[in-house]
């Protein structure tokens, strides 16, 4: 039985600070509401006052994304020797490159309970063997570590167990939600659309198209950037906004103007990543996201949803649990600028169309992506494991709840 406080303490494993702000921070605020010490370990970012204000301890580590042999070891003793000095109760990792060094320090250091949360495998079926089997290598190292694996869609629930990365005890659905409320479009009144528009200083007599993601190849620039191209050869009744942040040390990176390489600046509106989403959202026409390959499941296409929006994604692992084709978005071929062009074509010329998807897509959101559902799966996770191994789940702290916000603020 262990003799440590009645407040064990969580330590998040993640690559980026960002990444406890915009992805993390329900999660962290349900670990405070229930009792627990929330840390954090990342890289350095500037997102750590505003998390230490909350009551969430951070701590610097350099996780980098990239394979990095010797850095990587020293990140790894780093965190071995801050887990057992630090006695943490429990170790959940997000990210691949964090959770395969969060899962090994963790197994390493005595940690009693380890979880990791599968944001999508990074491999693929058409990917080079070579590196495929390395991807899947480092995840089955990495889930060995762990007493749970909890993964946001059941496609990588059934490659894990088919490729034996992990047992089928010791893998579970987690899913992914978003806060219903804040992107509910019902919060705003008839003249909103016109006046978020007006203040953006984005046009009010065109159909808008969105797209949010990190400014890489795989999300599917290049196609949209075609699509739109094409077009634009035939009509002027829309524009193309789209949210990004440059990676320049990723692979298959693009620039913030790549865009203009495709001569479509009259119908292109870059934007720099913002902390209005849910208004934005709500004065927006169309969400698209064309992704290459997999994802967990995009939070920006859950959004949307939650906002009425119809979609526009590809038919992958992770697009595909948002939007069910036909009834409030279309899946299209990855690859594919005809398919794209044409899936929003559709949307475009059918006021109609657009309507009843977005309605579809709100009752989607609703039935599967409350994040207060998720928090609670995690929260139980929890329990059953400190419970396997003699701890007992801390007494709730119900009180923090009306003193923490519901939404966190990120640095970029």
């Amino acid at each position: 039985m262990s003799t440590m406080s009645d407040r064990p303490r969580i330590l998040t494993v993640c690559a980026v600070d960002s990444t406890l702000v915009i992805l993390m921070w329900a999660q962290l605020r349900a670990m405070r509401v229930a009792g627990y010490e929330a840390w954090t370990a990342s890289t350095p970012g500037p997102n750590r006052q505003w998390l230490e204000e909350q009551g969430i301890r951070y701590h610097d580590f350099d996780i980098r994304r990239a394979i990095s042999p010797f850095a990587d070891l020293r990140t790894l003793w780093q965190l071995i020797r801050f887990m057992r000095r630090e006695k943490i109760a429990i170790v959940h990792t997000h990210t691949a490159k964090a959770a395969l060094l969060g899962q090994l320090a963790g197994k390493l250091a005595g940690v009693p309970v380890i979880v990791n949360t599968l944001h999508g495998f990074y491999f693929d079926e058409d990917m080079h063997w070579l590196k495929k089997g390395f991807y899947i290598l480092m995840a089955m190292i990495g889930s060995r570590c762990a007493d749970m694996t909890l993964s946001q869609n059941q496609d990588d629930i059934d490659a894990a167990v088919r490729l034996k990365i992990c047992s089928k005890k010791r893998v579970g659905f987690l899913g992914n939600g978003i806060d219903l409320m804040r992107f509910d479009p019902a919060r705003y009144g008839p003249d909103f659309r016109e006046k978020k528009r007006k203040e953006l200083g984005l046009p009010t007599d065109k159909k808008l198209i969105l797209m949010a993601a990190r400014l890489v190849e795989d999300k599917g620039f290049l196609e949209m950037f075609e699509a739109v191209r094409r077009l634009s050869e035939s009509r002027d009744d829309f524009r193309y906004l789209y949210i990004g942040v440059e990676e320049p040390d990723r692979g298959g990176a693009i620039t913030a103007d790549a865009y203009k390489s495709y001569g479509i600046e009259s119908h292109t509106i870059p934007m720099a990543p913002r902390g209005d989403m849910e208004e934005l959202m709500a004065a927006v026409d169309i969400m698209v996201l064309p992704s290459r390959r997999r994802e967990g499941v995009p939070r920006s296409l859950i959004e949307a949803a939650a906002s009425s929006l119809p979609i526009v994604t590809t038919n992958t692992r992770g697009c595909r649990d948002v939007v069910e084709d036909g009834v409030n978005g279309f899946l299209i071929p990855p690859k594919s600028a005809d398919a794209l062009a044409d899936a929003l074509a559709k949307l475009l010329d059918d006021d109609d169309l657009r309507k009843r998807m977005g309605e579809a897509g709100r009752q989607r959101a609703i039935d599967k992506f409350d994040e207060n559902r998720v928090c609670e799966r995690v929260l139980a996770v929890y329990e059953k494991l400190l419970k396997q191994k003699g701890w007992k789940a801390p007494p709730a702290a119900a009180e923090l709840d009306e003193h923490l916000p519901k939404k966190a603020p990120c640095a970029w």
